[in-house]
């Protein structure tokens, strides 16, 4: 019988995996240039539709750095959300207290930050046998991710335009399939596992948890 692989956490690695990319993420927004990045951004994008399978599998095997866009794509993610929670705080925060409303408004800024960043904890503790920099991890989460944000900008429409659902609805709902099957096999490609089978057990158990942390950052009212 095969030993099963247990479970554990090097801490120190966490804490140095999670310094080096906080700085690395300042470093990257100190030196924005809105303008240029956006339009690179927009190019990378534009490739990224021809093909979506293969620019996710090149982040993930790091044929290709694009950690300036994804802290661009992260901040339209940000705002996106944050602009879903206030314009339904405009319209129905009249049935919430003060303190309801305020807290909606900091899950909005914070959901799409914890969206990327419960999975890609998980990523790094258990990949243990192909170890990537966090950063890596987090731009692949984020790249394959790119139809949630758009998503998130189509609820916004909802929100504004009463009816549209019937339009928007199916494609919301086949923008959120895009995104599970990227994240799926960008997430395979971060574990260099080649076969489904034996990458299915890991999926599923990073899956849960990141869905576990974010139910209990919603409980207490963190997200």
């Amino acid at each position: 019988m095969e030993n099963e692989e247990k479970f554990s956490v090097d801490t120190e690695n966490l804490k140095e995996e999670t310094k080096e990319t906080v700085n690395q993420v300042k470093e990257s927004i100190k030196n924005v240039n809105f303008k240029n990045d956006a339009e690179d951004t927009k190019g990378f994008l534009k490739e990224m539709l021809s093909n979506p399978f293969e620019a996710v599998r090149k982040v993930a095997c790091e044929e290709e750095n694009v950690f300036n866009k994804v802290i661009m794509i992260m901040l339209v993610f940000i705002a996106a959300s944050f602009a879903y929670a206030l314009i339904s705080v405009i319209k129905y925060g009249k049935y919430s207290g003060v303190l309801d409303n305020i807290l909606s408004l900091v899950a909005g800024a914070l959901d799409p930050v914890f969206f990327v960043l419960a999975p890609a904890v998980m990523i790094l503790i258990l990949n243990k046998d192909n170890k990537k920099p966090l950063t890596t991890i987090i731009s692949t989460i984020v790249v394959a991710s790119v139809p949630v944000v758009i998503n998130y900008l189509i609820d916004i429409v909802e929100l504004l335009i009463s009816g549209i659902s019937i339009i928007t609805g199916p494609i919301s709902t086949g923008l959120s399939a895009v995104a599970l099957v990227l994240t799926y096999f960008g997430m395979k490609d971060l574990f260099g596992i080649e076969e489904h089978k034996d990458f299915i057990k890991k999926y599923a158990v990073i899956k849960v948890a990141a869905a576990l942390i974010i139910t209990i950052l919603v409980r207490i009212g963190i997200s």
